[in-house]
């Protein structure tokens, strides 16, 4: 069973992402967090196979959550899902293993599936 993180701070959208992500058709179970600390915390414990991350975290950024998942050479190789409100440039997150940029905008939930299903199966 594969393992997905979700690091969102609205609880709307973590239920949204939870349900996405037992709606993929790679069977896997997920983990809310809601700040970038607690998703270290988790990171730690559980050791996920992907995270969907949020870029505005309560108490500090996505951007601090990748900065730190970086350092790290086991964790710098988690694939990252980012699901969020910001625009970003094109390579702005080349440096991290950001698979794909969604924009909650705009994106359908067969895109988070698309998404899951093409890093975990």
């Amino acid at each position: 069973m594969k393992k997905v993180l979700i690091a969102e701070d609205d609880r709307q959208w973590a239920n949204l992402f939870e349900k996405y992500v037992s709606d993929a058709k790679v069977k896997s179970e997920s983990r809310l967090v809601m700040s970038g600390s607690q998703a270290i915390d988790m990171i730690d414990e559980w050791m996920p196979d992907v995270i969907l991350l949020d870029m505005l975290l309560a108490g500090e950024t996505g951007i601090a959550l990748l900065n730190e998942l970086r350092s790290h050479d086991d964790l710098a190789k988690i694939p990252v899902i980012v699901c969020s409100n910001i625009k970003f440039d094109s390579g702005q997150l080349d440096n991290f293993n950001v698979k794909t940029v969604l924009d909650k905008s705009t994106m359908e939930p067969r895109d988070v599936r698309g998404a899951l299903e093409s890093i975990l199966l």
